[in-house]
C-alpha cells in the first residue's frame, strides 16, 4: 500500500462526506494509486454523525475504527498505527484535498529519500475565502509560530521515529501538529514545499483552531510545547524574544495604523451624516410646503365644485336650453325676411 488517508471524526458527519469525496476524486483522476482510506470515530455522540458514519462503517473499501473519545493526536496515531500505507495523509473531517496532491507527493517521496515531509498551500473556504501562500520550510521560522497544516503528507517512519502524536497536549486542546513538525524539524529529515494550493481549508467560528486561540489556551499551549522543547528554544532565546519584540510592536504599530483610519472614515461618514440630515430637514421642508399647496388647491377645488352645483341649480341655469332655442328661433326669423 502506498499511502493511508487517516479521517478522524469527531461530530463533523455534516463535513465528513465531502472530505471523503476529495479522495475519492483523487482515486478516479488517479486509479493506478495504491490508497486505503482509515476513518476513526473518536467517540462522536451526534446522531447525524452516527448516522454517516453507520453508512461508511458498511462498505469494504474503507476501514473504520471506533475509539472513545480521547482527543485528535490519540485519534491520528490510532489510525497510523493501523495504516499499512507506507505514507501517511492526515485529513481533518472538514477539509477536502485537491486530486493532484497525493500523487504529486507520492512522486516526491519516492524519488527523494531525504524527504520526509511533502506540504503545500492552501485555499480557505467557509466563514472566510483567500489563500495562504506557504513559505519555505525554516525551523526557527517554525518555533514561532505553526505554519504547516496537518494536512500534510509523510512517511509512516518519520511517525515511528519521532513517536507520533503527543497525546499529552493540555486538556487535548490543540497544536499536536505544530510540536509533532518541531520533533520532526530537529532530525535529518528534510521538508518538501509544493508552491500550489494542495488542500481546502475550512474556516468554522467554533472550530479547535479558533479555542486555541483564546489567551488562555494559548499561552498554556505555547507554554507546554517550548517547555518541552526547552533545549531549542533555549539556543535561538535572543532571537526569539527580539523578534517577538519586534512582531508585538509591528502589530501595535498597525493597529494605531487601522484605529487612525477608522477614525477618519468615522469622522467622513459623521459629515456625510449631517450633510444627509440638513438636506433630509431641507426637503421634508419642501414636502411640507407641497402638502400645504395640495391643501390650499383642494379648498379651491372643493369651492369651485361648490359655486358650479350653485350655478346649476339657479333658474337661469335651467332656462338656457329655452334660451338658446328662442335665440336661434329669433336668427331664422331675421334671415327670411
Amino acid at each position: 500500500m502506498e499511502l493511508s488517508v487517516i479521517l478522524p471524526c469527531f461530530n463533523h458527519g455534516e463535513y465528513l462526506l465531502e472530505a471523503i469525496a476529495s479522495v475519492e476524486l483523487c482515486l478516479e483522476q488517479n486509479p493506478e494509486l495504491a490508497i486505503e482510506v482509515i476513518v476513526v470515530n473518536d467517540g462522536s455522540d451526534q446522531p447525524q454523525t452516527l448516522e454517516i458514519l453507520d453508512s461508511i462503517r458498511q462498505d469494504p473499501f474503507y476501514i473504520f475504527l471506533d475509539r472513545p473519545n480521547q482527543g485528535l493526536a490519540n485519534a491520528r496515531n490510532s489510525g497510523i498505527a493501523k495504516a499499512s500505507g507506507k505514507y501517511i495523509l492526515p485529513l481533518d473531517a472538514d477539509n477536502k484535498v485537491r486530486p493532484e496532491y497525493i500523487p504529486q507527493g507520492i512522486s516526491i517521496l519516492n524519488h527523494q529519500p531525504e524527504v520526509g515531509v511533502v506540504y503545500g498551500n492552501m485555499e480557505f473556504f467557509g466563514e472566510a475565502i483567500g489563500r495562504w501562500e506557504l513559505p519555505d520550510f525554516d525551523l526557527y521560522r517554525l518555533m514561532l509560530s505553526n505554519y504547516i497544516d496537518a494536512c500534510a503528507i509523510f512517511r509512516k517512519s518519520v511517525w515511528q521515529e519521532c513517536g507520533g502524536y503527543d497525546e499529552r497536549i493540555p486538556e487535548r486542546l490543540g497544536y499536536e501538529d505544530w510540536e509533532f513538525w518541531l520533533r520532526v524539524g530537529q532530525t535529518n529529515w528534510q521538508f518538501h514545499h509544493i508552491n500550489q494550493v494542495m488542500y481546502d481549508y475550512r474556516v468554522r467560528s467554533d472550530s479547535m483552531v479558533q479555542a486555541c486561540k483564546t489567551p488562555e489556551n494559548q499561552k498554556r499551549l505555547v507554554h507546554y510545547i517550548t517547555n518541552k522543547h526547552r533545549k531549542l528554544y533555549a539556543e535561538f532565546l535572543p532571537e526569539i524574544i527580539a523578534d517577538k519584540e519586534y512582531n508585538l510592536f509591528r502589530e501595535m504599530a498597525k493597529t494605531q495604523e487601522l484605529r487612525s483610519q477608522l477614525t477618519h472614515i468615522q469622522d467622513n461618514v459623521q459629515r456625510e451624516k449631517q450633510k444627509l440630515e440638513i438636506a433630509l430637514a431641507s426637503s421634508r421642508g419642501e414636502i411640507l410646503g407641497l402638502e400645504r399647496q395640495n391643501v390650499e388647491e383642494q379648498i379651491r377645488c372643493q369651492d369651485l365644485t361648490r359655486r358650479i352645483k350653485a350655478m346649476e341649480s339657479s333658474k337661469f341655469w335651467k332656462m338656457r336650453h329655452f334660451w338658446f332655442k328662442l335665440k336661434r328661433m329669433l336668427n331664422i326669423s331675421k334671415e327670411v325676411a
